[in-house]
């Protein structure tokens, strides 16, 4: 039956009504300073809730209405929340796409998504008229800010429209009916709109209270946009850090703590690129007499880190600013299925980070309450149906497959990806998830993630996984971090590492050395297992291509293309003396 609490703004009302003075959203009025407190604008729950009502009520004005599927660019603001809520206020369905994937891959998701409205900035929406963005769709558009602006309406427009209606009548949605349309990174492959229902919002919801504990009335500084909107649903504060959401990156360090030292901010979510700048940032202010860091964060009683793997050294540094009693946790999932397992620092730092560097891969934990994994055989073809048979045993390396609440049915727009990612259970009528990612269960039933099925590198020798690979490497003094690729030659494709040292600005080399680019180093830790031994040509490279949503996921896709470049065609692989690869496909 149709349940008005499923729909995720009726959380935000039920804020208002319960706390409405606590705040909702901090935002800087004029920037963070590095250090002490900064201006912010405090909006509380009420004021937020009246005004995505009064939005809401303006946007059925203008004509966007329940299922109107509703492309959205603007950057994390006030405007942002009031705007995303009024649009489920509505029941409409907005359209989330990353605004740093480039011009041409913005055109082409918003192609797939077939908006019939667009809001957005004055610059999104100049670069909509300019470059026709969804013209033969788009029938309502909006500009966020006073004027109209190559638009039909503004913003002040809608608010101006509503603002004497009062509270808007949130409808009824049922737990299959679409919510939004939320694009993958595309970093490996396309960008692809994975279709959120209202059931699945809430089950997420339901799952991140369980999993993390969080509680009403905690404060959240989130480098995630798209995390901060789940703060009204958990009765969280988010603060808004002063950083370009598109580049987590670049985060300046001395802002996000400050921000947090201001609010005493509880939950934080970030990269692992956030995580790394802060734990390096730390690292430089340690005070090597006491052995301490002269930095710490005592009122964060959790982190979350998603979007990558994130490394055991960026872990170490990073969780010395916290208490003891609080940890990072690095939950594992997609934007097709989150989350799916999760694991905590304490587990990593003392047990599998060990076994990660001797190549036994990155333990992702235990799969979260409600979502069940399963292992198959890898494959690049679809599988309609699913079958019991397909399982792997324990210890046996495949792709992972998940069923649970949280798991969204296809893609809009996109049957091909859709019979790839997607298998049917004829039995239940579930549709399960195949996440692209390869690993095995062991016999405690901990998930190992071995890497990307797509950036496998098959070589005469044996199947190499990059997550099995590289942490190996990454344990050379110097290399801040290594990616596997293949390079094909006469028929076979030879594995090349490439390599990047610590010599990025801002970031410090821990032992207190410089180091060159030295093949010795890498050969010799290679040559210490079975795995990696057949890995004998290293490249440097200046600063490794990643994804626009976390500045994390490295793009190996184009690493292959520099590689093969930098070699040459004339180019071909020298084995060793005496050394013999191992074939390592099939299990651990």
């Amino acid at each position: 039956m149709p349940n008005t609490s499923l729909n995720v703004a009726s959380h935000l009302a039920r804020m208002a009504a319960d706390h409405p003075t606590q705040v909702a959203v901090h935002f800087p009025r004029r920037g963070v300073k590095p250090t002490g407190t900064s201006e912010h604008i405090a909006i509380t729950f009420a004021e937020l809730n009246a005004d995505a009502d009064a939005i809401a009520h303006g946007l059925v004005a203008a004509g966007i209405t329940r299922g109107t599927r509703t492309a959205l660019m603007v950057p994390p603001s006030p405007d942002f929340f009031a705007l995303t809520f009024a649009l489920f206020k509505v029941a409409a369905v907005p359209v989330l796409i990353d605004p740093g994937m480039g011009v041409r891959n913005l055109g082409r998701c918003i192609a797939d998504a077939e908006p019939q409205a667009f809001v957005g900035i004055a610059k999104a929406n100049a670069a909509r008229r300019v470059l026709g963005w969804g013209k033969k769709t788009i029938r309502a558009t909006v500009n966020a800010g006073r004027w109209r602006f190559l638009c039909n309406t503004s913003l002040a427009r809608l608010r101006l429209l509503g603002q004497s209606r009062g509270a808007y009548p949130i409808p009824d949605v049922a737990r299959d009916e679409p919510a939004a349309v939320l694009f993958t990174s595309g970093s490996t492959g396309i960008a692809k709109g994975a279709e959120y229902t209202h059931g699945i919002f809430a089950a997420q919801v339901d799952s991140l209270k369980a999993t993390y504990g969080i509680e009403p009335g905690e404060i959240d500084l989130c480098t995630f946009p798209l995390f901060a909107l789940f703060g009204p649903a958990l009765g969280m504060t988010c603060v808004i850090p002063d950083m370009n959401p598109t580049r987590p990156a670049q985060l300046d360090p001395r802002k996000a703590v400050a921000q947090i030292r201001q609010f005493g901010v509880t939950n934080m979510f970030g990269s692992p690129a956030v995580i790394r700048r802060l734990g390096d940032w730390a690292a430089s202010l340690e005070n090597p007499a006491m052995g301490i860091y002269a930095a710490r964060l005592p009122t964060l009683r959790r982190v979350i880190s998603a979007g990558a793997p994130a490394s055991a050294a960026s872990l170490e540094r990073f969780v010395k600013l916290l208490c003891e009693s609080a940890q990072v946790f690095t939950p594992y999932g997609a934007t097709e299925a989150l989350p799916v397992a999760n694991i905590g620092s304490r587990e990593i730092l003392g047990e599998t980070r060990r076994l990660t560097e001797q190549g036994k891969g990155v333990c992702i934990g235990r799969p979260v309450a409600g979502m069940e994994v399963a292992v198959i055989p890898i494959s690049d073809e679809p599988i309609p149906e699913w079958s019991d048979a397909l399982r792997l045993p324990a210890g046996e390396i495949g792709e992972f497959v998940v069923r649970g609440p949280v798991v969204t049915q296809r893609y809009f727009n996109r049957p091909e990806s859709t019979a790839l990612a997607k298998i049917r259970d004829p039995n239940t009528g579930e549709v399960l998830h195949r996440m692209g990612d390869v690993g095995y269960i062991d016999d405690t039933g901990r998930m190992w993630f071995c890497g990307r099925k797509s950036h496998r590198v098959v070589t005469p020798h044996g199947t190499l996984f990059t997550d099995m690979v590289e942490p190996i490497f990454n344990t050379v003094p110097g290399v801040l971090r290594t990616a596997l690729v293949g390079v094909t030659r006469d028929g076979a494709t030879h594995p090349v590492l490439c390599v990047e040292y610590v010599r990025v600005p801002g970031v410090v080399i821990f032992d207190g050395t410089e180091h060159d680019f030295h093949e010795d180093d890498l050969r010799a830790v290679g040559q210490q297992f079975n795995l990696t031994r057949e890995i004998i040509t290293f490249l440097e490279h200046p600063g490794f291509p990643v994804d626009v949503r976390h500045n994390s996921k490295i793009f190996r896709e184009k690493l292959a293309v520099w590689a093969d470049k930098q070699l040459g065609k004339n180019w071909s692989p020298t084995k060793a003396h005496g050394q013999e690869s191992v074939g390592v496909e099939g299990s651990t």
